[in-house]
């Protein structure tokens, strides 16, 4: 498989792939933990011997990868594979030149993060998408890969119209003109991975296309596998440790289901279906209709909602007059599909959560989704009710509930909560500057995505201290959780969260329903990937 990649393809992504894996293990400890952490926090790196080599290379496991990786080989088209070598040979050439042109200038030399975003860029598609989960992970990448990743560039391009129109006409299987009585041509909004248009079927409706771009699935499979191959290769010498590859490959899985829009189309009629047996839900919550008879693998129609962000706060109170009201039907959906549902909405930011101009909220966008065990649902809970309270003792219980910690003593524990407390007191600075800007009229860019990958970076640093690994999911919980008080501080700053009995998680359980999620053991299973924020 690799050696079909070419060499200028392989040599990259095996530097990217050591590179990563670096980065996985050479955070910095929080202050008080730099003494704890000293013997184990430094990151280990090193080649194994010939004869180490030789041995692993003979074992049963070399054996299963070749298989596994030849049947990967046996799927890709050489043409892509090749076109995507010359990408990456290209990419090199115009990175390489403006790092040199930093260096022989007076400005400053380009830093790591800066050169390994903008070969991302480069690459196109899959290597924003690798770029956007760095900038998602801050429980697994270095504050400063996080912070440059969030600049990575998703806006592309759009796709000439009559591209558009040939794929449309290809997965309907018959002429645009027999399903839509119009589409417009330019585009409502251009990712990486498709674009999306506004349109009207025949019999009448609204609608938007969600069109994947051409030749992307054999892009994203040709890269994505290269790089899965990569990283087991070297898990198999024993230069890298099995968690790059279990990255890469939830990564990979993640990305392959988001080009499938028919998974999407699911996602979005059992969301409603859940809307629909939840009395206090039906009417007041909805998302997008599935036009499922023009929509296919590379094609989704939906139907169009005509709304605003819920952070615009100005314009919530056009179509909503107590905005608090919208918040808190917002937050009881997802709390209540966090207990209750099968999975859970796991990307809430403001882009994903509209308020309709009949006054109704509207999820969209379900490209990453999440289910949790129900202790780690009753945590979170108890999370939910804690923090803003600021019960510091009730967010270390929760957390431990959540099953993100090891078993600490009560010392440790008290220790523990008293430090979260200092790193929260000085993430709500953060509601006073959204107060601020939302006075000033700029509430719709008040919810600052790199303040809540500090917050979450922060709070993870300081469980590091305490011999504490939080996997990434923790950090979209937890994450969740934090736009939910940002959109609170914004929209209803008097609203009592721990106490209100209009919040659904401040009600007791009916008799005889625990009120926790259905699914069971095991660990929080949430996709790593964030969605493209495609326009609706």
């Amino acid at each position: 498989f690799t050696a079909c990649s070419a060499a200028p393809s392989m040599l990259s992504l095996l530097s990217l792939a050591l590179g990563l894996s670096l980065l996985t293990t050479s955070r910095p400890p929080a202050p008080r933990a730099a003494a704890r952490l000293a013997a184990s926090s430094a990151p280990s790196f090193s080649l194994p011997s010939p004869i180490e080599t030789l041995k692993r290379l003979s074992s049963a496991e070399a054996r299963e990868l070749q298989r596994e990786l030849l049947e990967l080989a046996f799927e890709q088209d050489p043409q892509v594979v090749v076109r995507r070598s010359l990408d990456l040979a290209r990419a090199v050439r115009v990175v390489g030149s403006e790092t040199v042109q930093g260096l022989s200038s007076a400005a400053a030399a380009p830093e790591p993060p800066v050169i390994l975003r903008r070969m991302c860029e480069e690459l196109g598609a899959t290597y924003v998408k690798l770029g956007q989960f760095i900038a998602s992970s801050p429980t697994l990448f270095p504050p400063e890969y996080v912070q440059e990743f969030q600049k990575c560039l998703d806006a592309t391009p759009p796709m000439p119209w009559s591209d558009v129109k040939e794929i449309v006409e290809a997965e309907l299987g018959r002429p645009i003109g027999q399903v839509y009585a119009s589409v417009d041509e330019t585009p409502l909004a251009a990712a990486s991975i498709a674009q999306v248009h506004a349109a009207r079927l025949l019999s009448g409706e609204d609608v938007v296309l969600k069109v994947q771009k051409k030749g992307v699935q054999g892009s994203l499979k040709a890269d994505l596998d290269l790089l899965y191959a990569n990283a087991r290769v070297l898990q198999l010498l024993g230069v890298v440790t099995a968690e790059l590859s279990d990255v890469v490959a939830t990564l990979r899985s993640a990305i392959l289901e988001e080009i499938d829009f028919v998974l999407e189309a699911q996602r979005t009629e059992q969301f409603a279906e859940f809307l629909a047996r939840s009395p206090e839900l039906d009417g007041v919550v909805t998302v997008p209709k599935v036009y499922r008879a023009a929509s296919a693998s590379r094609l989704l129609t939906l139907e169009r909602l005509y709304g605003v962000p819920l952070i615009d706060l100005e314009s919530v109170r056009k179509y909503q007059p107590q905005p608090e009201l919208a918040l808190i039907v917002a937050l009881n959906t997802w709390v209540s599909s966090v207990l209750t549902n099968e999975w859970f909405h796991a990307d809430v930011h403001a882009g994903n959560l509209l308020v309709l101009t009949d006054g109704r909220v509207a999820f969209i966008d379900f490209g990453i989704v999440g289910a949790i065990p129900a202790a780690t649902a009753e945590g979170m809970l108890d999370f939910v009710r804690s923090f803003p309270a600021g019960d510091m003792a009730g967010v270390g219980r929760a957390l431990e509930k959540m099953g993100f910690t090891k078993e600490l003593s009560e010392e440790q524990s008290a220790a523990f909560a008293k430090d979260i407390g200092e790193v929260i007191a000085s993430i709500d600075s953060m509601t006073a500057d959204i107060a601020t800007t939302a006075s000033a009229g700029a509430a719709a860019s008040a919810i600052d995505e790199t303040q809540l990958n500090r917050a979450v970076a922060a709070v993870a640093r300081v469980a590091e201290g305490y011999g504490i690994r939080f996997p990434r999911e923790f950090a979209l919980l937890i994450k969740q959780v934090l736009y939910f008080d940002r959109y609170t501080s914004l929209l209803a700053p008097g609203l009592d969260v721990l106490n209100d009995e209009r919040l659904s998680m401040n009600r007791p359980p009916p008799p005889g329903d625990g009120g926790v999620s259905s699914v069971e053991g095991g660990s929080v299973a949430v996709e790593v990937l964030p969605p493209e924020d495609d326009a609706e």
